[in-house]
């Protein structure tokens, strides 16, 4: 029987309809994963800690110093509220991450790229008396970070400075467990080295959340070999940000969700 164009278009619009619902939470059989969406993900609760991280943003992006930085061997002068715009967490994501370590209450967190720190803030802001160590590789950028850190951290910050491969071994042997690994180098070429060597620390407990999953054809194959992985059972594919689970309690299946 050949389908008349008007029931074409009501039968992609309500295509359309059930997926937006499904991304939204409706129609997910897993409590764990309905909860998270509906509870962690799509909560728009404005807490208090969320003005202040946002004042050193503006406090960030309203000074006129220049900055140097190398990239690509080249040192180059950039302002500073330019590399604050550019690189800091968006308000919303770091909202996010703020969310997921406040409900699933972390004590050894890891953060692999640090940028200007305004996302360690984020995910330390929940609780005092973490364990948080965070790696950066750009000089100016830690500089910047530990300015942000002084003035806002909760927590006493761990900044290390240095190239990854180098820094993670030893650090991963000094914190024996990973609870929550936040991994924001969405451009370097480590990240499937990153993710394989953050494997062996991980357990039933972990969150994994990477950044940019979709910001590059190599950040797309690491994020299928990511979801791919015998040991994770349940990512969830919010297009800016990716997270990862591995309890085995749950049932493998990626999951995308409207963010």
């Amino acid at each position: 029987m050949q389908i008349i164009p008007e029931k074409n278009a009501l039968r992609k619009t309500i295509l359309l309809y059930r997926r937006i619902l499904r991304h939204k939470g409706y129609g997910v059989h897993s409590p764990f994963v309905y909860n998270l969406i509906t509870k962690v993900i799509r909560e728009r609760c404005p807490y208090y800690h969320f003005s202040e991280i946002e004042r050193l943003r503006k406090q960030l992006l309203s000074k006129k110093e220049t900055i140097a930085l190398l990239r690509k061997g080249r040192t180059q002068l950039c302002p500073l509220a330019g590399i604050v715009g550019d690189e800091a967490i968006r308000p919303k994501q770091g909202a996010l991450l703020f969310r997921l370590t406040n409900y699933f209450r972390p004590q050894h967190i890891l953060q692999i790229g640090t940028s200007v720190g305004l996302a360690t803030l984020y995910l330390t802001s929940y609780a005092q008396g973490l364990k948080c160590v965070t790696l950066e590789k750009t000089p100016a950028y830690a500089s910047i970070a530990r300015q942000v850190y002084e003035k806002g951290a909760r927590t006493p910050i761990d900044l290390r400075l240095g190239d990854y491969r180098t820094l993670l071994p030893g650090i991963l042997e000094e914190m024996k467990r990973l609870d929550f690994v936040f991994f924001n180098v969405p451009h370097d070429d480590n990240n499937h080295w990153l993710f394989d060597t953050c494997m062996a620390y991980a357990w039933e407990e972990t969150v994994f959340v990477f950044k940019g999953i979709k910001t590059s054809r190599e950040m797309r194959r690491l994020w299928k070999t990511v979801c791919a992985h015998p040991g994770v059972t349940v990512t969830i594919d919010l297009f800016s940000m990716g997270i990862v689970f591995f309890n085995k309690k749950l049932h493998k299946r990626n999951y995308t969700v409207y963010f």
